[in-house]
């Protein structure tokens, strides 16, 4: 017996000792890894993943460093605190969005003033180091169709005052809110339009050319207001600061890293206001790839080409064609955010059967708690989804799957509770009775008795819980947590239906064939 104890001590002790071995050894690699990473991220609009394009691919063309990609966040708010937690290295800024709506400063119109006034800021604030702007100010501009222009003589944005209240405007989210938006808007030039509308960046520009509004708040640099034939107007009370656009990076990663510093100074200075329009009309309108589009202008400075041929590559097919073309071209990042997708639902559906199913059954043993659980998970289904990820990025200060899994567990609950409470309240009495009759303890009948005869529907509100589920994982693009909502916020940045299409068709087969999949189940234990 004692020899019998001691090797099983000494396996013991082997076992901890290679278990700790395999966790130092993880950890070391984990954080190797991390020192070897750059996290790059990008707003959700066409020019900001360019620009994120043009940073990655030059910091992995000239240095040893792995770069991260995380594109398509939701909004300044988002990039700027990741920035400042940790979880982004670099994205590219404009300087009147830092001064305004970061630092709450009051506005500049001298440019080299607004960018020494953000760059001494963010150094001794966030410990953030401004890199030279690139050369283009991408400023917000009012903007109508030409034709409603030239008919109605307007040349500056003064010249809205007597009609705005018969106007419709679609403005972007943040526009509606910045104090370089709407709201400084009106104070500065005293009107109000007599209806506003958020719009998606990438759906301004289409909805102002089909006159679905009347006004937009459209980008200096944007390639689609000559396409669309609009006009901006002239901001003739120098109320919008200048926009000039830099690479913010953590001044811990440069002292790091100084060799990031060198491979992003071709950046300086290097692209004007056409350049910029060019290569946004390129991805916007001939459905070129920003990846593609930046390679393209970092070859064309490399070799001598001329800027002007550039990213001016024939437009791809649109419709059926073109949405298979798309497949056809992306394969492999499409089931890469497949998976990621399925990961996001799977986990998430997990960890809310293990919460919501014993909830269920224990508010059935507590009538009395009924009320409060079922209320409380109601509410969570009343919370905008994008406000929920929001509030829980800003919870646990990290991007990614931690808040997105977290969201999406809170919203699963409901129909998982709803379901085992109502499946077990409803069992017949007599059942319940002849249970306790034979002399079966609470646990006994609960578990030989109720949760079987209950099963069919509770499975019935795990597969309700599915579907959900895989329609809001789409939303956590927004907090970089990767899926299939990654395309079609990009289609929607771009009015791209194709990419639109590539995330919104596979979510809608994986949400059919996993309440068919489960819908099976139901159908079997209903006649078992």
């Amino acid at each position: 017996m004692m020899v019998h104890d001691d090797k099983r001590s000494l396996a013991e002790w082997l076992f901890r000792r290679l278990a700790l071995a395999v966790v130092c050894f993880a950890a070391a690699t984990s954080a190797a890894q991390a020192a070897d990473t750059v996290r790059i991220g990008s707003k959700n609009f066409t020019e900001q993943e360019i620009l994120a394009e043009l940073v990655a691919q030059l910091i992995e063309r000239h240095t040893d460093l792995r770069v991260e990609r995380t594109f398509g966040l939701g909004g300044t708010g988002v990039c700027h605190a990741a920035l400042v937690a940790g979880e982004l290295d670099i994205y590219v800024e404009y300087t009147g969005t830092a001064l305004l709506n970061v630092l709450k400063h009051e506005a500049r119109t001298n440019t080299d003033d607004a960018y020494q006034i953000v760059a001494r800021a963010y150094r001794e604030r966030f410990e953030l180091e401004w890199l030279p702007p690139m050369g283009f100010n991408n400023t917000y501009a009012i903007t109508v169709r030409a034709t409603h222009a030239d008919e109605h003589g307007w040349q500056a944005i003064s010249d809205l005052g007597n009609v705005a209240d018969r106007l419709s405007a679609g403005f972007t989210a943040e526009f509606m809110e910045r104090p370089d938006g709407y709201p400084g808007l009106r104070h500065a030039y005293g009107f109000d339009f007599g209806r506003t509308a958020d719009l998606d960046p990438g759906l301004m520009y289409q909805a102002l050319a089909d006159g679905q509004v009347d006004v937009i708040c459209a980008f200096a640099t944007d390639g689609r207001i000559a396409a669309f034939k609009l006009k901006v107007l002239h901001d003739d009370r120098s109320f919008f600061p200048p926009y000039d656009a830099a690479p913010v990076i953590r001044s811990a990663l440069l002292r790091d890293h100084p060799e990031v510093r060198d491979a992003l100074a071709a950046l300086a200075g290097t692209i004007s206001d056409q350049t910029m329009r060019r290569l946004n009309y390129a991805v916007d309108e001939l459905r070129r790839t920003p990846s593609n589009v930046a390679s393209e202008w970092i070859e064309s400075r490399a070799v001598g080409i001329p800027q002007s041929t550039a990213g001016t590559t024939t437009p791809q097919a649109d419709g059926v064609v073109g949405f298979w073309a798309t497949v056809e071209t992306r394969r492999a990042e499409l089931w890469q955010k497949v998976f990621e997708h399925l990961g996001l639902t799977a986990l998430a559906m997990v960890i809310a059967i293990l919460i919501g199913v014993p909830t269920g059954i224990l508010i059935h043993r507590h009538r009395a708690a009924a009320p409060v659980v079922l209320s409380a998970t109601e509410i969570m289904q009343t919370i905008p989804s994008l406000a929920m990820l929001a509030f829980l990025f800003a919870v646990y200060g990290v991007l990614g799957a931690t808040p997105a899994v977290t969201a999406l567990v809170l919203y699963a609950l409901l129909p998982i509770v709803v379901n085992t409470f109502t499946g077990l309240k409803e069992l017949p009495a007599e059942i319940i009775e002849a249970a306790d009759g034979v002399g079966m303890s609470g646990r006994q009948r609960l578990r030989m008795v109720e949760l079987p005869l209950a099963l069919p529907m509770i499975v019935a509100g795990i597969r309700t819980s599915t579907v959900w589920t895989v329609g809001i994982a789409t939303l956590s693009t927004y907090i970089g947590a990767g899926g299939l909502g990654d395309f079609i916020s990009r289609g929607l940045a771009r009015n791209d239906p194709r990419l639109t299409l590539l995330g919104a068709v596979p979510a809608a087969t994986m949400a059919v064939v996993l309440s068919l999949g489960i819908r099976l189940i139901e159908r079997r234990l209903r006649k078992s």
